[in-house]
């Protein structure tokens, strides 16, 4: 098997569900990939401030991002391949939709950069709470006008509502002029057109010459189903909440998340 790039989503696949992983086993196994000039990637929803949180103690290996959903791609010599924001008209009737459909998020809603937090000033107190450990700042705007970073996502979670129905509202009113997700934790994202882990995936191994068939990657949702159907290699954690209609077989990771099923099976994949 001739793999030369492995790629993993983040929650649900590669973290345990308190956001932990084992950091020990980690740098065995990453030191087996570098020994055998294998690329490592996170391919995730989530923003490069999150990530930095998480691989903290790993901040010199040479780890290459595709984060945002495909928003944005980093080479692992922090080289940024690629970035693509919302664009400010977009930006204007996601607003509107939000304002007018009911029942509005009520378990968080975010407009992101990298490293700042956007919030609608008319958020009920303490909704987006959660939110804040995993930014350098938070704003709030009443008007997405006031907004003077580019956005790569617009995140929104409702507790107790189902959130495809504002998935086909969303695909109504904004059409093809973005793309729509699942964030992977049970909320919704929307980033720009034509981006999504694949695309971002696909620009990240075109940089390293490496082709599609020679890529290994992990996943466990909807964010995910793109990058699956694109890689030689795709495997599925045990424990996905989805059926997901891939393009190919795949393989069924033996381990969840919560038992470092992606570390042991990349483990066995460089050893095979």
């Amino acid at each position: 098997m001739s793999i030369k790039l492995i790629a993993t989503d983040l929650d649900g696949t590669f973290l345990r569900d308190d956001k932990s992983f084992d950091a020990p086993l980690f740098q065995k196994v990453f030191e087996k990939l570098e020994q055998q000039n294998i690329e490592f990637a996170v391919a995730t929803g989530v923003h490069q401030r999150r990530i930095d949180m998480i691989f903290k103690h790993f901040k010199d290996y040479p780890i290459n991002f595709v984060t945002n959903n495909g928003a944005r791609v980093i080479r692992s010599d922090n080289t940024v391949l690629f970035e693509k924001a919302l664009p400010l008209d977009v930006l204007k009737d996601i607003q509107i939709l939000l304002n007018h459909y009911q029942p509005r998020p009520d378990h968080g809603l975010v407009y992101a950069t990298d490293h700042t937090a956007y919030m609608p000033r008319s958020n009920p107190k303490g909704m987006n709470q959660r939110y804040f450990q995993y930014f350098n700042e938070k704003k709030y705007f009443d008007d997405v006008d006031e907004i003077d970073q580019p956005i790569f996502k617009v995140t929104m979670n409702w507790q107790n509502h189902d959130e495809s129905l504002f998935y086909h509202a969303a695909h109504q009113a904004l059409g093809h002029r973005v793309h729509i997700t699942e964030t992977g934790t049970g909320g919704i994202d929307i980033v720009p057109a034509h981006v999504n882990k694949a695309s971002g995936l696909k620009i990240l191994a075109q940089n390293l010459s490496i082709e599609p068939q020679n890529i290994a990657a992990f996943g466990d949702g909807g964010n995910d189903l793109e990058m699956l159907n694109f890689v030689g290699h795709p495997y599925l954690m045990p424990n996905t909440r989805h059926k997901l209609n891939l393009l190919q077989d795949y393989q069924i990771v033996h381990n969840d998340n919560n038992h470092s099923g992606v570390l042991y099976t990349i483990d066995q994949l460089i050893i095979s």
